[in-house]
């Protein structure tokens, strides 16, 4: 049996075909690599005291503990008065989660009080009554409630221990 020209560009297809595909999930690889290389220098970032533009902050002066402005904040953030940017532990934020009966569930929460231990976020909605204690792992997204901007809950929370070690509370 002879292997006609037919089979030979079949098979060529096969092979070029082949080849793509190691390429483009070469290129993937990569790239995916690459991403999760920049969320760890950002996580280290934060850990040591960096405090993102998306996290929201209030405005503050040194701490009871003679804190100084962090060194990793640049000039023009620094305001006037020895004032500096410091993690807002109690922001405002709208929140999609899975409840305890699997349904996706949306509502904006006032946070009251972030517990590091149990890895819990707690607080009120906007009617009376309306505890809610919401563990960070159901959170599916989160955004701040006023301005609509992203609000990454790990990030935050990274932020909030570095802020809470700091004062001493850790």
């Amino acid at each position: 049996m002879s292997i006609g020209p037919a089979h030979w560009q079949l098979l060529i297809a096969v092979l070029t075909g082949a080849l793509l595909l190691a390429v483009a999930m070469w290129g993937w690889r990569r790239v995916a690599m690459r991403r999760e290389a920049e969320r760890r220098i950002e996580a280290a970032r934060v850990r040591s005291g960096h405090v993102p533009l998306e996290i929201p902050t209030v405005r503050g002066g040194p701490g009871p503990a003679g804190d100084s402005v962090p060194d990793t904040l640049p000039e023009w953030f620094i305001q006037g008065k020895g004032e500096h940017a410091v993690v807002d532990e109690t922001p405002r934020i709208r929140v999609r989660y899975v409840d305890g009966h699997d349904r996706k569930v949306e509502c904006v929460l006032q946070v009251d009080h972030l517990d590091l231990q149990k890895k819990l976020i707690i607080g009120h909605g906007e009617l009376p009554g309306d505890a809610r204690r919401l563990q960070l792992h159901r959170i599916i997204s989160a955004r701040i409630a006023d301005s609509g901007q992203r609000f990454n809950v790990d990030t935050w929370v990274d932020a909030v221990r570095v802020a809470r070690r700091r004062r001493g509370q850790a």
